[in-house]
């Protein structure tokens, strides 16, 4: 797991692959208009991935629903493997 964090996602975002994309409109405007790309880029995380932007999201009181913070008992596990159709 730590070679994912260390070594596949900083190669991954430093060398996108517009040819086999997970989002087609970035990979789009990748190709055809590289200094707007790298303007939104850079937009987005001094928007969303910046220590302040996450602290001011983290401190947030509007911030959205986490599943983190969903909590489930033994009762509900068995409540939804009851309703489960086995075939």
């Amino acid at each position: 797991m730590i070679n994912i964090f260390e070594v596949f996602l900083p190669q991954l975002l430093r060398y996108p692959n517009p040819a086999d994309p997970l989002n087609g409109d970035a990979a789009v405007l990748l190709l055809r208009e590289p200094k707007t790309y790298e303007a939104k880029v850079r937009d987005y995380v001094s928007r969303y991935a910046t220590k302040e932007a996450v602290e001011e999201m983290d401190n947030s009181e509007d911030s959205e629903y986490e599943m983190s913070d969903a909590e489930m008992s033994d009762d509900d596990e068995d409540e939804f493997a009851g309703q489960m159709e086995l075939s």
